[in-house]
């Protein structure tokens, strides 16, 4: 009798499995899908341009989502869980070329995206 009473006071605590269904991580099994971006908006300007927010479109951004850019955290916003918004500063559009991009939460790194700082 105890022991029931233990494990069901243990499955009242941890909940069934059923959630709310406002999950940020897609779960299969044990595993948590890793990150991914899909579009970057917009995903070019030009050299010497003032800072702005860019926009990342993926999958699986959780709470503590962060944008890298060019290997360093940029100060991100989540929207959702397939959204995000940084700042990208004026002193980050002083060089012309490829920037890699990359979001890492839970752990783990989205695939990376090159954003082009293109001449003007």
């Amino acid at each position: 009798m105890r022991l029931s009473l233990v494990l069901f006071a243990l499955v009242l605590l941890t909940g069934c499995g059923a959630g709310s269904g406002n999950r940020s991580r897609v779960r299969v099994g044990s595993g948590v899908f890793p990150p991914a971006i899909t579009m970057l908006s917009p995903n070019t300007v030009p050299v010497g341009s003032p800072g702005f927010t860019i926009t990342v479109v993926g999958d699986n951004f959780g709470p503590d989502a962060l944008l890298y850019w060019n290997g360093a955290p940029a100060s991100t916003i989540l929207v959702n869980s397939k959204q995000l918004m940084a700042q990208i500063t004026n002193i980050d559009l002083q060089t012309v070329g490829l920037v890699p991009i990359f979001v890492r939460t839970a752990g783990q790194n989205s695939n990376t995206v090159d954003f082009q700082v293109s001449i003007q």
